[in-house]
């Protein structure tokens, strides 16, 4: 079944988009039809996210692109509108489509085969990715080092890979913040140590930054669709999570470890 939200502020429009769908495919489920840019932004943030979204340009209120302003929408969109002036601005955002009113029902089929196909590459990319992560956990939980020996000025101070808060790489140098706030500056590459260490408890956010578990304090949605690590010990760079690694991140995040 397919979860579809409409946002289109005339009634009869919504309702023959409705009917349309319906025809189009039985498995089309309506969750709701909202009228204005306020309705949206209510619906959106107290409700899970459909599969699929059908969004008039021009609503009573205002454009539909301050929605966007508000809430972030992860999901496929549609947009509708009987001007297509505002094509450019709306590929900027989820667009799988645009179609211009009155909507053509062989043009709608065009579009809904377009989300389904891209569905189902989608499903397989996400299979993928929970394969590799299972795969890659089983192997580390094998192979991961629990201790390391990291100099220190004359010596070599013993320390657990538990006690590794996070890890970054700035200007060459990898450092190791740990938490109890004390740093070191490690003899290995970022790429090593996401080998070495246990990926139940470390997660590889990006290119310059290794975050562990517990320190992970809060989590933004931040622009074009990122994740923004607030985590302890505080990090002076901005820790960003890309929105190809998100579903990555989250099943990560989600799994017990």
């Amino acid at each position: 079944m397919t979860n579809i939200l409409i946002i289109e502020d005339e009634v009869p429009a919504a309702n023959y988009l409705k009917g349309l769908l319906q025809q189009m495919d039985p498995q089309a489920n309506v969750v709701g039809m909202l009228e204005s840019v306020e309705m949206a932004i209510f619906w959106l943030q107290n409700n899970p996210l459909p599969d699929l979204i059908f969004m008039d340009v021009q609503l009573g209120d205002g454009t539909c692109f301050e929605i966007f302003e508000q809430v972030s929408i992860a999901c496929p969109i549609i947009f509708t509108t009987a001007h297509d002036q505002y094509a450019m601005r709306a590929f900027k955002f989820n667009s799988i489509d645009y179609l211009l009113k009155p909507i053509r029902p062989e043009l709608l089929r065009f579009s809904m085969d377009k989300y389904y196909q891209l569905n189902k590459e989608n499903t397989t990319a996400k299979v993928r990715v929970l394969e590799e992560i299972v795969h890659s956990q089983i192997l580390n939980k094998k192979n991961a080092r629990r201790s390391f020996l990291v100099p220190y000025r004359d010596k070599l101070i013993p320390l657990k890979a538990q006690d590794f808060a996070w890890l970054t790489i700035q200007n060459g140098i990898v450092t190791a913040m740990l938490h109890d706030d004390r740093s070191f500056i490690l003899d290995k590459s970022l790429e090593e140590l996401e080998n070495q260490l246990d990926t139940s408890n470390f997660f590889r956010a990006n290119r310059q930054f290794i975050i562990s578990r517990d320190c992970i304090k809060d989590i933004e949605l931040y622009f074009n669709g990122r994740l923004l690590m607030r985590v302890y010990p505080v990090s002076t760079n901005l820790i960003l999570v890309s929105k190809e690694r998100v579903p990555t991140f989250k099943k990560w995040f989600e799994e017990t470890p």
